[in-house]
């Protein structure tokens, strides 16, 4: 799950995602990048550096340069959790019976009697 996170929370900048975009159409070094967002290479490190953290891209040396590549693996991961969100029988990262639990403990504090989900039927 701490693989996940740290995806979606790289994926969350409207910048790192601007990079994946230019990393996908073509190989790219840093310097590349900055010239093209018309931001500081600096800023371009740090946004490379989130998203080499969460594994989502890879450098690799040519020279004097590292090229960026997308690691399709980590977007297969995210998109498979995504449909697993919409799969009510999957219990890979959340068990049942805790949310019965968490159901039952929240519903007898609930404020919201009307909008209760035990009311609601959830």
């Amino acid at each position: 799950m701490e693989e996940l996170v740290k995806v979606f929370k790289a994926l969350s900048d409207e910048t790192r995602l601007k990079i994946l975009l230019i990393i996908s159409k073509r190989t790219i070094c840093q310097k590349g990048i900055s010239k093209h967002l018309g931001i500081s290479d600096s800023a371009v490190s740090q946004h490379i550096k989130v998203l080499k953290e969460a594994n989502i891209v890879t450098g690799i040396k040519e020279g004097y340069s590292v090229i960026y590549v997308i690691n399709e693996e980590a977007f297969n991961k995210a998109r498979l959790f995504l449909k697993m969100i919409n799969k009510i029988d999957d219990d890979t990262f959340i068990k049942r019976e805790n949310l019965e639990q968490i159901r039952l403990n929240s519903c007898a504090n609930c404020k919201l009697n009307k909008k209760c989900c035990k009311n609601r039927g959830i």
